[in-house]
């Protein structure tokens, strides 16, 4: 294992990131999905080797806590012994691949996602190095349509860069390309690249013909009973051990499955019972609330950002709200309708804004915030 990744890296399994409770690492299903089995070993091992606390993040991952350096090397090891990682640091970094949370449940999905899914991944292994926050997303449409937000976008028949896409018959070799392409550039993301030469240009670099892409779908509610299977959600996307055990055993009352969304959710196909102690209610007013570890979980964090963020959820605040612990912004990269703030002079607030950007009110008692978003 190497050492510690610098702040501001994507952690990785072999790659942990430093943060206020210790060192915290990923795990990266295929295909967005697991056994419950591997669900039951991963969260025994993140409570005996880290703190059993798990995020879900964006990127449809398990985001584990709490690890020294030994222990993480510990929970590292067992993951790869179940299969769910790659030995190879290099060749885990790369595994940034969202898949359809309800593949294989789902049937409307496009008829070729799951062959697409695959050909990428293969792809994938053999691709340049790229950076670590680098990733693809292939949607197939059907009841949960992933947006494109991804360095590269796939859709059967078609491929998407920053905006606007291309058709092409053979998608994991465009892909390949543009991988390629990418790699001998200095942009950190490929959206860095596309504010430089625009997506056309990029598109155009690598043989495909560019035209605009459709605007995003709207977030699709992922929580409580769809069609085939049952959606929970954690309170602002923390997970404990206990309660990750408790779903891999619901998860055997049906498919003996579970899948991971980047809305932060767990789909659990076929399973009719309802879990104690999370969100199965889609109009439960937390799921429009984004917020971050915060203080003390993580060192740049003001303030505890997931207490104040249950308790903003009883205020009646409109639209989303993204509870940050510092500018960083990391729940919620672009701007919100609302802000709340964690500053060294106490809660900000500001409206329609992303957290790096300069508050309307600072120096505010949490009280006085939430009012004044009300």
């Amino acid at each position: 294992m190497t050492a510690p990744a610098p702040r501001g890296w994507c952690p990785s399994l072999h790659e942990p990131m430093e943060s206020g409770d210790g060192l915290l690492l990923r795990v990266r299903p295929p295909a967005a999905g697991l056994r419950a089995a591997d669900a039951r070993l991963l969260a025994r091992m993140a409570a005996r080797h880290g703190n059993g606390r798990i995020d879900l993040t964006q990127r449809a991952n398990f985001q584990p806590r709490g690890f020294s350096p030994a222990s993480a090397r510990a929970f590292a090891g067992a993951m790869v012994a179940a299969g769910l990682a790659a030995a190879d640091p290099v060749v885990e970094r790369g595994r940034n691949l969202l898949a359809p949370p309800l593949l294989g449940v789902d049937a409307t999905l496009h008829p070729g996602t799951a062959a697409l899914v695959a050909a990428m991944a293969a792809a994938m292994r053999a691709w340049p190095v790229l950076p670590a926050k680098f990733g693809v997303v292939v949607d197939g449409g059907g009841l949960l349509p992933l947006p494109m937000q991804a360095d590269i976008g796939a859709r059967p028949g078609e491929i998407h860069v920053g905006g606007a896409m291309a058709s092409c018959d053979d998608i994991p070799a465009a892909a390949t390309r543009l991988a390629q392409w990418f790699a001998g550039r200095s942009e950190p993301r490929m959206r860095h690249a596309v504010t430089v030469l625009g997506a056309g240009a990029i598109l155009r670099a690598v043989g495909l013909a560019p035209r605009p892409a459709p605007p995003a779908p709207p977030a699709p509610r992922s929580v409580g009973r769809l069609p085939g299977a049952l959606g929970v959600a954690p309170a602002f996307g923390a997970l404990e051990a206990a309660q990750l055990e408790i779903l891999a055993d619901l998860a055997e009352t049906g498919d003996g499955t579970l899948r991971l969304t980047p809305w932060r959710t767990l789909l659990l196909p076929g399973v009719i019972a309802l879990p104690e102690g999370l969100i199965t209610d889609a109009d439960d007013p937390r799921l429009r609330i984004r917020a971050c570890t915060g203080a003390p979980g993580c060192a740049s964090g003001w303030i505890e950002t997931r207490a104040a963020a249950a308790q903003a959820a009883t205020h009646g605040i409109p639209g989303l709200l993204h509870v940050s612990g510092c500018g960083k912004g990391c729940a919620h990269p672009g701007p919100a309708p609302r802000l709340l703030l964690g500053t060294a002079r106490g809660f900000a607030v500001a409206r329609d804004a992303r957290a790096a950007a300069p508050p309307e009110q600072d120096g505010l008692t949490l009280d006085a915030a939430l009012e004044a978003l009300s």
